[in-house]
């Protein structure tokens, strides 16, 4: 079928308005992800992680106090906790931003939230003591 020619202009004038309006998204998308910031403190108030969105750590803080506690083991094993958990909150503030500004069924957005998925099973897998060969 043959479309009308005034279909596929007003097609093509749609195509170039939603294109256009990404465009003009995409640096208000970049900055909103540099900002991206979640912190996670120990359930002793002596240890605090901070992540940026990529789960980077940016910042750490250990009271003097937690290690001559618990040893350094304990300490690092609880750091590493926080900063799992800290990343998960980064990625769902990054999620969130992506949808707002791109809205939830843009690809960049559903791709993600299906990466957060992926890496939160796989985070909990490795919590119950399994690896990628199997169990540990």
């Amino acid at each position: 079928m043959i479309e009308e020619p005034d279909d596929v202009i007003a097609r093509i004038d749609d195509d170039i308005r939603r294109v256009q309006q990404r465009a003009e998204a995409l640096p208000k998308l970049q900055a909103a992800v540099d900002a991206v910031r979640e912190t996670a403190r120990g359930e002793r108030r002596d240890l605090l992680v901070e992540v940026d969105a990529s789960g980077r750590l940016t910042r750490l803080e250990i009271d003097d106090d937690a290690v001559a506690d618990r040893g350094g083991r304990a300490v690092s094993a609880e750091i590493l906790a926080l900063i799992s958990t800290a990343t998960r909150g980064a990625r769902a503030k990054t999620v969130a931003a992506t949808e707002e500004l791109l809205g939830a069924g843009d690809p960049i957005a559903a791709k993600l939230q299906a990466d957060a998925e992926a890496q939160d099973a796989a985070s909990a897998a490795r919590a119950r003591g399994w690896t990628e060969g199997g169990p540990r």
